[in-house]
């Protein structure tokens, strides 16, 4: 079922759905055994999207509402899973660079992929206790949101996509622009992801129109993470044996990366430019006014994308 509100109900018995629906689809995916590696990748991969999810659409409640008793579990469960599903990321970006930019790589892909290939194996079984914790974490959530329902209408519905991520991620940009380090660019990464799980979400207010702006903004959390991956991915680059791959190759390859690592930048911040050209304001405004003049009765949910 796609992620989104319908927007002709109740938008506190809507969050609260959706996060119950979230929840249970992260139990039933850390029900996978790491029998299966790449089922398992998997499941992790997508544990992890559902509780993105979650918290983001926690996020567009007032302050007030966000209790801890549904903000911690959620926290406990991203934190448990995170490893793991970091080390996977970078065979995913060495085999994204391989498939388009062969070149790019060269000699150099055979002991990169044995080297990334080994951590992520060592990794599968040291965190089994990881997936446990989560879903111990999630269980109690469960608990939680049986009886929960917050009292909201729209307008804080408008108010927490303006509050929230809208103005976060606008900041978090300008931040980025200002220092360019990894510190502030992972931030900005972070509240991207969450701005567009949360227009996303209020996307029934108009989904033909905010499909696309729902789709950019992933694009643009995708580019900021695959910036990230090079910058690790070149590190395993300078730990690699100089007799594996030689000391002039090793250090052309660096130059290689380099290079893209700049471009994907340089192109993230011509993305953010339009992405952000809009106040968060002038935002959650337009949503408001898309849903006012929606058809009564108008609940169309768009196809649910990437996160």
């Amino acid at each position: 079922m796609a992620f989104v509100l319908r927007l002709d109900r109740d938008p506190g018995a809507e969050l609260a759905r959706v996060m119950r629906l979230e929840v249970d689809s992260a139990l039933r995916l850390l029900a996978v055994t790491p029998r299966d590696a790449s089922a398992f990748r998997t499941a992790i991969h997508d544990a992890r999207r559902a509780l993105r999810r979650c918290r983001a659409a926690l996020r567009l409640l007032p302050p007030a509402l966000a209790i801890d008793t549904l903000a911690q579990p959620l926290r406990a469960a991203g934190r448990a899973l995170s490893a793991l599903r970091d080390a996977q990321a970078l065979l995913e970006t060495l085999a994204q660079l391989q498939q388009q930019q062969p070149a790019l790589l060269g000699s150099a892909h055979p002991a990169l992929l044995q080297r990334l290939a080994r951590q992520v194996r060592a990794g599968e079984h040291r965190h089994v206790a990881d997936v446990l914790v989560a879903r111990a974490a999630l269980q109690a959530l469960v608990v939680t949101l049986t009886d929960w329902q917050p009292r909201i209408d729209h307008a804080q519905l408008w108010r927490g996509l303006r509050r929230g991520n809208a103005r976060a991620a606008r900041a978090a940009h300008d931040a980025a622009r200002e220092r360019a380090d990894d510190a502030s660019l992972h931030r900005w990464r972070r509240r991207m992801r969450e701005h567009a799980l949360q227009l996303e979400l209020l996307s029934a207010a108009w989904p033909q129109v905010l499909a696309g702006e729902v789709a950019e903004r992933k694009r643009l959390a995708r580019m900021l993470g695959h910036w990230r991956d090079l910058g690790v991915l070149q590190i395993h680059v300078r730990r690699l044996r100089s007799q594996r791959l030689g000391r002039l190759r090793r250090d052309s390859l660096m130059q290689r990366l380099r290079g893209a690592h700049a471009q994907l930048l340089q192109d993230a911040f011509m993305l953010g430019a339009r992405v952000h050209a809009e106040s968060p304001r002038a935002l959650a405004a337009r949503i408001a006014r898309y849903h006012a003049a929606a058809p009564a009765g108008n609940a169309a949910h768009p196809q649910r994308g990437s996160s």
